[in-house]
């Protein structure tokens, strides 16, 4: 089982510069998330989406750009997948090579069936360990963020982080 210690955290948290709360910053790809998610809200299938990385862990910057982590029901994640890179590319919002700050990167999709990480990790990684306790749901459709953190659960011990994890469910704006 893995497990990282509160002096290990507090590592982690001086070498990517995590503060408490949200910035200014944040809280500005925070709304435009928001904004945006009701042009994907309503396809079928969907069944979470989640804002990670940087602006997860309130360490982004105004050249941030915004990491979405989207799971689907199974069969289903490449139809979805091109349906949303779509429409944030009609949108203008998605990244590209030369306009990556401010923008929606979606590279992760993963469905239900692929939302337990053991298979992901490497020894000791303490990146995907945290990355996990920081994630952030903003859309959650049949318990999904509540399944995810109790499959991964079973390699990983986030019991001493249970009050982030816990604190991550008020940033889910749409639930089903």
């Amino acid at each position: 089982m893995q497990k990282f210690s509160q002096k290990e955290h507090e590592k982690f948290i001086k070498y990517f510069w995590i503060k408490k709360y949200p910035t200014k910053t944040e809280k500005e790809f925070f709304k435009k998330t928001e904004k945006y998610l009701k042009f994907i809200d309503w396809i079928p299938w969907l069944k979470m989406v989640w804002i990670w990385n940087s602006i997860a862990m309130n360490c982004a910057s105004k050249e941030s750009d915004i990491d979405l982590f989207i799971v689907t029901s199974p069969h289903s994640m490449w139809f979805n997948r091109i349906l949303i890179t779509l429409i944030f590319q009609v949108l203008w919002v998605r990244k590209t090579a030369t306009k990556h700050a401010t923008r929606f990167c979606l590279s992760f999709f993963a469905t239900t069936d692929w939302i337990n990480f053991r298979s992901w990790k490497i020894k000791d990684d303490i990146y995907l360990y945290f990355w996990i306790v920081y994630f952030k749901p903003i859309l959650d459709y049949d318990n999904t963020y509540n399944n995810f953190i109790k499959q991964n659960s079973s390699w990983a011990d986030f019991s001493e982080y249970k009050d982030i994890i816990e604190n991550n469910k008020k940033f889910i704006k749409i639930k089903k």
